[in-house]
Parts: C-alpha cells; structure tokens; sequence
C-alpha cells in the first residue's frame, strides 16, 4: 500500500500551465500541497521548470492560485506535476482547497502543521 506524505483528493478547476515558451490549458484531476494530475493532451519535457495558475471560480470573485514546479511523469492522459514553490496566500488557499475535500479537515490540517514543524 502507498503512503502518501501529503494527502490527494480530487478537485477539478482549470489550471494555466506555463513550460518554457509554451502555455497551455487542462482540467486538473487531482491535487495535494505537494502537485496535482493535470488532463492534458499537451506533451511537457519531464524536470522542466512549470509556472502553473489555477483558476478558481466563485459566486463573486475569481480566485487564482499561482505555483511554480516540474514535470515529473508524463502519460496518455496527462501529466503530473510537483510543486516546489507558492507564496503565503496560495499556501493557504491550497491547504484549504485539500483539507475541505480530504472528508476530514481537522487530520488534513494536523497533517500540514507537522510537516511545517519538521522542517
């Protein structure tokens, strides 16, 4: 059985991804603190630096979340991709996002405070 450090849930939203020179657009699948599965037909160089948006829609506002990562596996499907830096606001929003759909928030928070703390 695979343990995950960090737990993944299924979320869809639109996500903008930026490789090189290239951007292009995919409904992410799933997403964690650490990276997500983006749907996308788009071939991505495996390690290559990503600036990644997702959009997120609300009854008022549009809420954007911006992420900087790689590659790290590419199939017939999509791609995954591994974060590796977001600001203080999209840490946040991120959190929230995972721990509301994770069916147990309170697990999900104590999660990333230990992880935090380790560091």
């Amino acid at each position: 059985m695979e343990k995950r450090r960090y737990r993944r849930v299924a979320f869809q939203a639109m996500a903008s991804v930026q490789a090189g020179q290239t951007t292009f657009s995919g409904m992410v699948d799933n997403l964690s603190m650490k990276g997500m599965f983006i749907l996308t037909k788009e071939i991505v160089q495996i390690g290559i630096p990503l600036e990644i948006s997702l959009v997120l829609s609300g009854t008022s506002s549009l809420l954007s979340i911006k992420l900087t990562g790689f590659a790290l596996r590419q199939t017939d499907t999509g791609v995954a991709i591994e974060f590796q830096e977001m600001d203080v606001d999209s840490f946040i929003h991120l959190r929230n996002i995972v721990a509301l759909n994770s069916g147990d928030a309170d697990a999900c928070y104590d999660e990333y405070y230990k992880a935090v703390m380790s560091k």
